[in-house]
């Protein structure tokens, strides 16, 4: 019996999972950028905030920020808007969709944190990022 890979291709794709983080100073919005070095597909983000208070939000956006395909900061989409952090808990609901969203090189997945408490907020996420062939 062959030894199967659990890197192996599914469905012709192949799992390329991604974290970025960063810290939102208290009353303000702040970004977590992560650019895309190669064409991927997207399906999920796991958001972590620490020291989030009642009333923060997030939107999760793809943006040309550098004017590769468009314009300089050109808002391509927003997949959540003013979404609420639960600031009971460090790991956020993860939101995964069945179908998987086209991103391209140069692209930017953007996490824009806006906190309204008196403490500066440490933001993780997790993109369930995966390479097509």
């Amino acid at each position: 019996m062959p030894i199967v890979s659990p890197f192996t291709e599914h469905y012709g794709y192949k799992f390329r999972g991604q974290g970025a983080s960063g810290t939102v100073t208290a009353g303000t919005t702040g970004d977590i950028d992560y650019k895309l070095t190669e064409n991927r597909k997207i399906n999920a983000v796991h958001l972590m905030v620490k020291d989030g208070a009642w009333g923060d939000t997030v939107k999760f956006q793809v943006v040309d920020r550098d004017g590769v395909y468009y314009p300089a900061g050109t808002l391509l989409d927003e997949f959540a808007t003013d979404w609420n952090i639960d600031p009971s808990i460090i790991a956020q609901r993860q939101e995964k969709t069945e179908y998987p969203a086209s991103l391209l090189t140069g692209m930017v997945v953007r996490v824009k944190y806006t906190s309204t408490g008196g403490t500066d907020v440490k933001v993780r996420v997790n993109l369930y990022l995966h390479k097509t062939p």
